[in-house]
């Protein structure tokens, strides 16, 4: 429900932008709160962005009267995302603990899936809300499910706590503290910012595709099912994020090492989506182009038996804590990123290539200095 709510912006934006006169360079307000982090106390976090995604449509609303918008936005998001980035630290602490080596990766990796499958509910459900009743209803109606999924979630929370309690076990409580970590072991090997350097330019190429994708399709293709473009991609994704652990396992037992396996997984993840971004032209017939994104966030989502769960490698002992600094990297671009493409389309007057050719360049860099530094050994 994280993603779905988050999602529902990138989806909206084109439809906002039009309505309340934003510029390509003004859109990239969505995601300039994603520098920001979070650490625990998921279900209290999940009420703050909740709240805040039902509000969305009334604060623009009330920000347009003030005649100063923008900052009113970016203030918006920036509070949403750091009840947000509470998640993933959260879940990997949670895996490491709970999970033996073996495992870890492997559930952290359908977990992360699960993100993605978000993006494509909020974009079956959005295309028709938007359509239908306007982009206020998109934002309204999934924070209104997602208060439902807290109050699930919240529901079982309780009763694992009460259970452990009568049967005298220990409640689950994190082992690790910021202090307890030795930073400056970590900071000074290569395999750490190896696999951030990946993470960060392979998530600059998702961030790109998931901010830029709709107002793509609304530009280039005014006449496209948006039903078709916001779903495909996000689908194709939830699939290969789901079967990525066990393509990396399955490498794994064929006698490679675990820094070759994650040397792999993560090169074809990289490569394949900067040549697959290399392809795309706005030219291109509506049914190629849509094909092409889809193949590159199938790809993509390959990632989560590589990059995205090497901190429970390099790390095993203190995979929360480090996540949450492994992650900032990939969330620093969805600010980034962004900002970069959106002035790139106002500078160039919407030259959507030059995006891409820019994008699928650093993932080849990524992909590079990942293949010569990587690890997938114990770091701390």
């Amino acid at each position: 429900m994280l993603y779905a709510c988050r999602a529902s912006l990138p989806i909206a934006i084109a439809k906002i932008s039009i309505e309340l006169e934003w510029s390509k360079a003004t859109s990239n307000v969505k995601d300039r709160s994603d520098r920001y982090g979070g650490e625990r106390i998921l279900y209290v976090s999940s009420l703050v962005w909740i709240v805040l995604t039902v509000a969305t449509p009334l604060v623009l609303d009330l920000a347009v009267l003030t005649g100063r918008p923008v900052p009113f936005a970016i203030l918006l998001r920036i509070v949403t995302g750091v009840a947000q980035g509470f998640y993933m630290p959260s879940m990997a602490s949670i895996c490491s603990r709970n999970l033996n080596s073996t495992e870890k990766g492997r559930i952290f990796g359908f977990c992360l899936a699960g993100t993605h499958l978000g993006v494509v509910i909020a974009g079956f459900i959005g295309s028709s809300l938007l359509t239908n009743y306007g982009w206020r209803s998109l934002f309204h109606f999934m924070g209104a499910t997602a208060l439902v999924w807290v109050a699930i979630y919240h529901m079982i929370l309780s009763s694992t706590s009460e259970k452990r309690k009568s049967s005298n076990l220990p409640l689950l409580s994190v082992s690790e503290t910021a202090l307890d970590v030795p930073w400056k072991t970590l900071f000074t090997h290569p395999g750490f910012w190896a696999a951030s350097v990946a993470h960060y330019t392979g998530s600059n190429a998702y961030f790109m595709i998931f901010n830029w994708l709709p107002t793509f399709f609304h530009d280039n293709y005014p006449d496209a099912n948006g039903a078709l473009y916001n779903v495909l991609p996000g689908l194709a994704i939830v699939c290969t994020s789901i079967t990525a652990p066990h393509i990396a396992a399955n490498i794994h037992s064929r006698g490679h090492s675990l820094t070759r396996t994650r040397k792999i997984v993560e090169g074809v993840s990289l490569l394949g989506m900067a040549f697959l971004l290399y392809l795309i032209s706005p030219s291109a017939p509506f049914g190629v182009t849509l094909a092409l994104f889809t193949l590159a966030m199938a790809i993509r989502g390959i990632h989560h038996g590589g990059v995205s769960v090497n901190p429970t490698d390099f790390a095993p002992n203190h995979t929360g804590a480090v996540f949450g600094i492994f992650n900032s990297f990939g969330a620093i671009t969805g600010f980034v990123g962004t900002f970069v493409a959106g002035h790139m389309l106002e500078a160039t007057n919407n030259d959507w290539t030059a995006v891409f050719w820019l994008t699928a360049v650093q993932n080849v860099i990524g992909a590079a200095v990942y293949a010569v530094f990587g690890t997938a050994q114990p770091i701390i």
